[in-house]
């Protein structure tokens, strides 16, 4: 989950930072224009954080000074109702993001989505998407640049097992 962080208290930042960088991606903003899940404001005037849900209209509040247990309590819990990846028609969706696939790239991407986090073997990869035929190395150059289009902000979307083949992770799903 990436987490922005709009205050002017680098004090506010700084706990915020602390307490959250280790399980999420967290950015300080002034302008609010990047990128993410979750926006951390102080209000500007009021001794007051506010935790807002992008896309939603619910909001937590917690009091200045605020304990660790108050801030995770407040952030939000489980899935939410949309997925953070979604196929389209020649491309996919990340965050709302929208990237661009080549046909193979949307149709091995489509296999693994549709396995809904279930690791799919190599041959079976390899014969719904090229059909008989085909070696390993095409499978490894695809699975290369589906990575490099959807990773490219340090995340593993795309897991590997050796024995089990690829799947989706399935907080993307």
């Amino acid at each position: 989950m990436r987490i922005a962080v709009k205050t002017r208290d680098n004090y506010l930042f700084q706990k915020i930072y602390l307490i959250l960088s280790e399980e999420h991606t967290v950015l300080r903003t002034e302008d609010g224009a990047e990128i993410f899940d979750l926006l951390i404001t102080d209000g500007g005037e009021s001794p007051k954080v506010g935790v807002i849900t992008m896309g939603r209209t619910d909001e937590a509040m917690l009091r200045i000074p605020f304990t660790e247990s108050e801030l995770r309590t407040a952030l939000p819990t489980g899935k939410s109702e949309e997925s953070l990846l979604t196929l389209g028609d020649k491309c996919v969706f990340l965050r709302g993001i929208k990237i661009p696939l080549t046909e193979l790239e949307l149709a091995l991407l489509s296999e693994l989505y549709h396995a809904k986090g279930e690791f799919i073997s190599r041959e079976a990869l390899l014969g719904s998407v090229w059909g008989v035929g085909c070696t390993d190395g095409i499978l490894n150059v695809y699975i290369h640049y589906l990575r490099e289009k959807l990773e490219s902000g340090g995340e593993k979307i795309i897991l590997s097992s050796r024995k089990h083949g690829y799947k989706i992770d399935g907080r993307y799903l």
